[in-house]
């Protein structure tokens, strides 16, 4: 977030993603993944989808071959696809299409060093007030955690696959009116200063982005899982369009009658911890 006048209260936010794991399972996917965790990244610290825009830098290989056209053409297909139900403009670029080395090895022989086909978003937003806008650091240890979003099988190109060198096949998939519904919220809620932290559940799924928010916070946390999905599966999965989030206990009806529209299930519950082995203090987290 920048203020850039000291005179204003407006700001801009400003994401930048790249996802060039899943360019190796699907394109199309790739840049639909992009997008949405660009846009709700934004999101997550105050940003507003409704002045939003987008920028791409599509980064190539080979664009002579076939293969390579093919996945260019389902990443532009899918930049139109979400962009059109999001409302959110690309307004600029860059493309590089040829990264591509060839040379010799150490014995002579010719070869061929290529980028996988990347593309990264960046998403700029224009905000009212940076005063109602939020960090993902834990603040309290009363707070209540929630997982916004729903989390699936999706670990094709995860960090988890990465750490063992494989990729997987089953990319994230993204609902992009669901999406562009939540993220208009998350934005309201912003507005009414209800979240005590906030952050999007991106590369390395739910376990990863409460390292993040523990360790920003100086704020520990012990958590059970309680899910139908594999332990690895609910901790690693990087499926879009998620948040984790921290209220006070006082808000907790607002919230769950505001944000929520469908039935609560619980799939984690944990203890925030400070500065000792000890759980200090019981919480709900809950999997909504």
């Amino acid at each position: 977030i920048i203020k850039p006048l000291s005179y204003s209260k407006k700001g801009v936010v400003l994401s930048q993603v790249v996802l060039p794991r899943l360019s190796h399972i699907d394109c199309y996917d790739m840049a639909a993944c992009s997008m949405d965790t660009s846009i709700r990244n934004a999101v997550a610290v105050g940003a507003n989808i409704n002045h939003l825009a987008l920028m791409d830098n599509f980064c190539w290989c080979s664009s002579n071959e076939p293969e390579r056209l093919s996945q260019l053409l389902d990443t532009a297909k899918a930049c139109y696809d979400y962009s059109t139900v999001y409302l959110t403009p690309f307004i600029s670029g860059k493309d590089s299409m040829f990264n591509d080395f060839k040379g010799f090895d150490e014995n002579n022989n010719p070869i061929k060093i290529s980028v996988p086909p990347t593309l990264m978003i960046s998403s700029t937003s224009v905000i009212e007030d940076v005063s109602k806008t939020q960090t993902m650091d834990f603040k309290f240890e009363d707070d209540l955690i929630y997982i916004i979003g729903e989390t699936k099988d999706e670990l094709g190109g995860s960090e988890l696959f990465y750490l063992f060198n494989k990729t997987g096949k089953t990319s994230p998939k993204v609902d992009a009116k669901k999406a562009r519904e939540l993220y208009e919220k998350i934005y309201d809620l912003h507005q009414k200063e209800i979240f005590s932290s906030i952050s999007s559940v991106a590369n390395g799924g739910i376990l990863v982005t409460l390292a993040k928010m523990a360790i920003a916070g100086q704020l520990g946390v012990e958590v059970n899982i309680k899910s139908n999905l594999k332990t690895e599966t609910i901790f690693y999965s990087e499926s879009q369009s998620r948040f984790i989030v921290t209220i006070n206990p006082k808000d907790k009806e607002k919230f769950e009658k505001e944000a929520l529209n469908k039935k609560q299930s619980r799939a984690l519950q944990g203890w925030f911890k400070k500065k000792s082995k000890k759980a200090e203090k019981k919480i709900d987290f809950k999997y909504i």
